[in-house]
């Protein structure tokens, strides 16, 4: 083998070497550093982010403070995030205050809701029976709840024979009526 080859098998030797050590030790620490240099511009990102939250957190108290105020004005508003979920509310209620009063609740009928200023005012048509005596307990308890709520189109119906009433007045008169209520939608 001439000096010449040996010197070309020595720099091959010396090469692998090289590439080997490159593969083994350099490049593994190479690629750790920089998947940490990735790691800490990645949590610096985090950080400027959570800053930024951190600085609207004063807007965000102000804004809380003003929905509570606006929700505490509207106590006597009807809950509802729908006209649908509203009427559910208020079917509820009226539902209790009736059959508290030994009266029954035959039908109700959800009525387009209408819109004004923000307003929504839900209606439900009632078809009931209401015993004689307690129809203006139940009247009252309906117009003094609170979320307020209004009784029109009130129709009575008496038992058609009059005999059939007691002293007591327990005899049931057919009550057709529309209880409303308003929730409150937001400025259109």
């Amino acid at each position: 083998m001439t000096a010449s080859r040996q010197r070309l098998l020595a720099l091959g030797l010396l090469a692998v070497a090289i590439g080997l050590a490159w593969l083994i030790v350099i490049q593994p620490v190479a690629d750790a550093f920089s998947a940490q240099r990735d790691a800490i511009d990645d949590l610096h990102g985090q950080l400027a982010a959570y800053e930024a939250r951190i600085a609207l957190k004063p807007a965000v108290e102000m804004r809380l403070a003003e929905i509570k105020r606006h929700e505490a004005s509207n106590t006597g508003l009807i809950a509802g995030d729908s006209p649908e979920l509203a009427a559910s509310n208020i079917q509820n209620m009226v539902k209790a205050v009736i059959e508290s009063d030994a009266g029954q609740v035959r039908s109700a009928q959800n009525l387009a809701p209408t819109t004004a200023d923000g307003f929504q005012r839900v209606e439900i048509q009632y078809d009931a029976s209401i015993p004689i005596g307690r129809l203006k307990d139940v009247a009252y308890r309906l117009e003094t709840s609170v979320p307020y709520l209004f009784l029109d189109g009130i129709d009575l119906r008496a038992p058609e024979s009059w005999s059939a009433i007691t002293v007591e007045g327990d005899t049931p008169l057919q009550v057709q009526w529309t209880v409303h209520g308003y929730r409150w939608t937001g400025p259109q």
